[in-house]
């Protein structure tokens, strides 16, 4: 099996085997510039528009990642592989569903310590939790925008192309320093120690498993569990 340091035999010689500063260098530029426009697009979305806003900010949080990734990929690489993107053994996938369902049982003693310390957290996850509870059809919606499209965004940016990077250094400082920035990109607040630990369980999947795929389901797990938690049992 390769792993996420080996260049496949089919490939040329001449590919990077991992993104190297080029790759990151775009993808933060293109991330900064994804995430602001769609920031802005979102917050004058209208009054009575049929996206709620718990909706536009996911579909933000999906596209502009997912853009950030693709001009990485394009960029100088052109080819998918070396960011993650292989087949993976299923028993890496069980792995990650359990971890994703730790990550949100995890996720109450959490906010329980944590909300204290930053007041007004709560109130950061109401856009998402109005967009759960507001019927059937705008919990599949959002389920489709916040528990699938996000996850495969952030991961391929956050994993595919940080993390990646940042293996050069060793699996630690991948690991760490790529659930360190992915917590971050969540906002200073109540939130960002559990997306530190997904994070921390999503970095050790993909670099052992040599696969973006089992870092995507964990955090595929733990968001459309709280949102059908809030959807339909809250």
């Amino acid at each position: 099996m390769n792993t996420v340091n080996e260049v496949p035999m089919n490939q040329s010689r001449r590919t990077p085997a991992r993104p190297g500063w080029p790759e990151l260098g775009v993808a933060v530029l293109a991330a900064a510039i994804l995430y602001g426009v769609g920031a802005t697009i979102a917050y004058l979305l209208p009054a009575g528009s049929p996206v709620s806003p718990g909706q536009a900010n996911f579909l933000v949080s999906g596209l502009a990642p997912l853009g950030a990734f693709a001009v990485a990929v394009l960029i100088r690489i052109r080819d998918v592989r070396p960011f993650g993107m292989r087949r993976v053994h299923p028993g890496w996938l069980l792995a990650a569903i359990a971890i994703g369902l730790a990550c949100f049982a995890l996720s109450w003693p959490v906010s329980a310590i944590f909300d204290p310390f930053f007041p007004g957290s709560e109130s950061l996850q109401e856009g998402y939790r109005d967009a759960a509870r507001a019927g059937a059809l705008s919990l599949a919606v959002t389920i489709v925008l916040g528990g699938l499209l996000t996850p495969f965004g952030e991961e391929v940016l956050f994993r595919g192309v940080f993390a990646s990077f940042l293996f050069r250094w060793g699996t630690w400082i991948g690991v760490i320093v790529s659930a360190a920035v992915f917590a971050v990109a969540h906002g200073v607040n109540s939130i960002m120690p559990i997306a530190f630990v997904a994070g921390l369980g999503a970095g050790l999947l993909f670099r052992f498993s040599g696969s973006i795929w089992p870092a995507v389901v964990i955090h595929v797990v733990h968001n459309s569990a709280g949102l059908l938690y809030h959807g339909i049992g809250y």
